[in-house]
């Protein structure tokens, strides 16, 4: 586990992840045996091992194995600027604990596509630090939310972090998320950490959202409707 708040140097040769990824369908088998044949080809051997709606990916590094679990994207129609897929790994503290995967991750997230092999073997040995795997978590939220959602609300709020140490939660805020006839936006709102008093703004914008997207991938509902909580 990382504590420095210091950007994390990486090879700029290093491969990226999207290139083991080609010829990947989006099935959860594919993703993983394309992830495992491309670690071997790369020079980093690999194995697999399904558990149902989720896989871990093995991987011996120069410096030991390390091991991180993927599942499919939630919805179709994301944009490109992620791997097709989500990613967990141990966690302490709510950041990476460089710790072996022993059980299914409680939290599930996207990389951006220019991630690459050295980054994604140095986030599962924990030498990521606060602000860099909130910052990859901020991304997260915002690509999850990038396509339009069939039976979904017209707007929530997106949970925002700002962190730098392990031992504090850090501060947070909301963005307000929408989607219209197809179209998806994200506005920013005043900073609070009050779900609230974001919710208040995006009221007097003509929008009502009721629940929020928390940086873990849940969706956390904080107002009753009518109908009663929406998830």
């Amino acid at each position: 586990m990382t504590t420095e708040a210091d950007p994390l140097v990486i090879p700029a040769n290093s491969p990226l992840v999207c290139g083991l990824l080609t010829g990947a369908s989006d099935g959860l088998i594919s993703l993983a045996e394309r992830l495992v044949t491309g670690f071997s080809q790369a020079g980093l051997p690999a194995s697999l091992q399904l558990h149902g709606d989720w896989a871990q990916i093995s991987v011996s590094a120069a410096e030991g194995p390390v091991s991180f679990a993927i599942m499919e994207q939630e919805v179709p129609g994301l944009s490109s600027g992620a791997l097709p897929l989500r990613l967990g790994v141990s966690l302490a503290f709510g950041i990476p604990s460089g710790e072996a995967l022993l059980h299914k991750p409680d939290t599930f997230f996207y990389l951006p596509a220019s991630f690459s092999v050295d980054q994604l073997v140095a986030l599962c040995r924990g030498t990521f630090s606060p602000r860099q795997f909130t910052d990859l978590l901020n991304f997260s939220v915002r690509h999850s939310m990038s396509a339009p959602r069939d039976r979904f609300p017209a707007s929530i709020l997106l949970m925002i972090a700002d962190r730098t140490q392990v031992h504090t939660v850090g501060e947070k805020h909301f963005e307000l998320w929408t989607q219209s006839r197809g179209v998806i936006d994200i506005v920013q709102l005043r900073a609070t950490s009050n779900p609230h008093e974001a919710a208040a703004e995006a009221k007097e914008m003509g929008y009502d959202p009721t629940i929020y997207r928390c940086q873990s991938g849940a969706f956390v509902p904080f107002k009753i409707t009518d109908g009663g909580p929406f998830l």
